[in-house]
């Protein structure tokens, strides 16, 4: 099987794993909300990606007690930021859905995640490298704004037999649910650039100090991120789950059965990076990130959407709805190939602009 063939499968099953996470908590009726994302969060923060460090190469851990304090506050704060937006993300599920709930946080945390290195590169502004990102950025907003018009009218079609009021209230939780996502989105974001500012100088000395292997290397950095971002999740969580005492959830039955979706949520919020960072291995250098992330990216996007299909989310959605739910979905993935294509314009300079949601894969020391 060829390289690219290898990589391409990869990032599909990356991007499966990623759409899907987010689908099993319809399915665990007797756990109250917070109990599900409490017992997430430990499989989807904290152990399968410390697991897949101690596989990948038990020596990792060594590198992490010498990292620099700076990088290490950096990845901190940036893990906190994105805890918190996962909190938001969690929430955004009530009240929109899997579908649109996707579309909007992955289309604003990667729109937020490309207009922000532009801070500390104003010279670039202007350049046709610039005017790419900008247009993917304006049809990133275009999306967000069809699907959440999209859900306004299947929710509005949900409610056709029901008075004004609740009428209004269902939109109302349509703007709540949107307004989370954004608030994701814009977290997620923060996350990419955390990983971009700090992963350059781990994987090197993870390369060239402890011979870490190219993937363990790139790893780092995430678990780290990870592990940040779980702090604020389960403490929000758990709050909670005293305060309503919802851990009388784990005496349900059944709760062997909700145990295996909660790894299964896990897996799937994790093994997903972990597909897309071995994939971006296998192409290494340049080219990777416009092959795999836009593929990755598309298929996270289409299987989110198939879920919320599945689980009727769109069953009574009226056929402007659904038009404009894919219409969303379309102009989606053509501004990622913007920005798979805007990866090629190399600025001159000494400028080395890496697009924040790519992963940057070391081949060889520094």
């Amino acid at each position: 099987m060829s390289t690219v063939l290898t990589a391409l499968m990869l990032s599909v099953i990356a991007g499966v794993f990623n759409g899907s996470w987010g689908t099993p908590p319809k399915y665990m009726k007797k756990w109250s909300e917070e109990v599900i994302w409490f017992t997430f969060s430990f499989f989807g923060f904290l152990i399968l990606p410390w697991l897949t460090i101690f596989i990948l190469s038990p020596s990792a851990y060594k590198l992490i007690s010498h990292l620099p304090s700076n990088l290490l506050l950096i990845m901190f704060t940036g893990g906190i930021i994105f805890g918190l937006s996962q909190v938001f993300f969690a929430i955004a599920f009530k009240y929109i859905g899997v579908g649109i709930n996707y579309v909007i946080n992955i289309s604003m945390g990667t729109a937020g995640a490309a207009i922000i290195p532009f801070l500390w590169h104003q010279d670039l502004i202007g350049t046709y490298y610039f005017y790419l990102q900008f247009a993917g950025i304006v049809l990133f907003i275009i999306a967000v704004c069809i699907g959440a018009i999209a859900g306004a009218i299947r929710d509005k079609g949900n409610q056709s037999d029901k008075t004004n009021s609740k009428k209004n209230k269902v939109i109302l939780y349509l703007l709540i649910g949107v307004f989370y996502s954004i608030l994701a989105g814009i977290g997620s974001a923060c996350q990419g650039i955390t990983y971009i500012i700090a992963n350059p100088e781990v994987s090197r000395m993870g390369i060239s100090l402890f011979h870490l292997p190219i993937l363990a290397a790139n790893v780092i950095s995430w678990v780290i991120i990870f592990s940040c971002a779980w702090i604020p999740f389960v403490i929000y969580f758990l709050f909670f789950i005293i305060k309503n005492k919802s851990y009388t959830n784990y005496s349900s039955p059944g709760k062997i059965k909700y145990w295996i979706f909660s790894i299964l949520m896990g897996c799937g919020f994790w093994c997903g990076l972990i597909f897309f960072c071995k994939a971006s291995v296998v192409i290494g250098g340049d080219l990777a990130p416009t092959i795999t992330w836009p593929l990755f990216m598309v298929f996270i996007i289409l299987v989110s959407n198939i879920w919320g299909w599945l689980t009727g989310e769109w069953k009574n959605a009226k056929g402007k709805a659904v038009f404009l739910i894919w219409l969303s979905i379309i102009i989606f993935i053509v501004a990622i190939s913007v920005f798979s294509y805007s990866s090629k314009m190399k600025p001159k300079g000494e400028h080395r602009i890496v697009h924040p949601v790519h992963i940057r894969i070391t081949h060889k020391p520094v």
